[in-house]
């Protein structure tokens, strides 16, 4: 019974941190026709544009890790029937960086566009966070 939890939470993880990797976000740059209004929108938008871009490396960066951990925790597995503690630990911490990352996208309009699906994000916080509880779950059964 515990090989079958462990299975589907490990199937769970894949396919939640390959999800990590689906989502983005666009930049919309700000225009005008009067040029000293231009000159100060266009110092925003290389501002605004540095801050988003620092902000995406990021979130590309924690989904690559995510998923580097969710297939070493699949080969653990593979070889022990179930995942080693620190590994779990290492996806969990990983895992609540990408949320703190979607949190950020979601709560700072003046870095992201005016358009952004904020119900989209919100799910998908609401979907990482069960994630999250279920790796919680899953170290205090190791």
């Amino acid at each position: 019974m515990e090989k079958k939890i462990l299975a589907l939470a490990l199937a769970l993880c894949t396919s939640v941190g390959l999800f990590a990797q689906s989502t983005t976000s666009t930049y919309t740059p700000i225009t005008s026709g009067d040029t000293d209004v231009a000159a100060v929108t266009n110092e925003n938008n290389l501002k605004l544009n540095s801050d988003y871009l620092k902000w995406q490396s990021q979130y590309e960066q924690v989904g690559n890790e995510i998923n580097d951990v969710a297939a070493q925790i699949d080969q653990e597995t593979a070889k022990r029937g179930y995942p080693k503690k620190k590994t779990v630990k290492q996806k969990i911490a990983l895992v609540e960086q990408y949320i703190q990352l979607l949190e950020y996208e979601r709560d700072n309009p003046s870095v992201f566009p005016m358009d952004l699906d904020k119900g989209k994000i919100n799910r998908k916080i609401t979907e990482w966070q069960n994630h999250l509880d279920g790796l919680n779950r899953l170290v205090k059964k190791i």
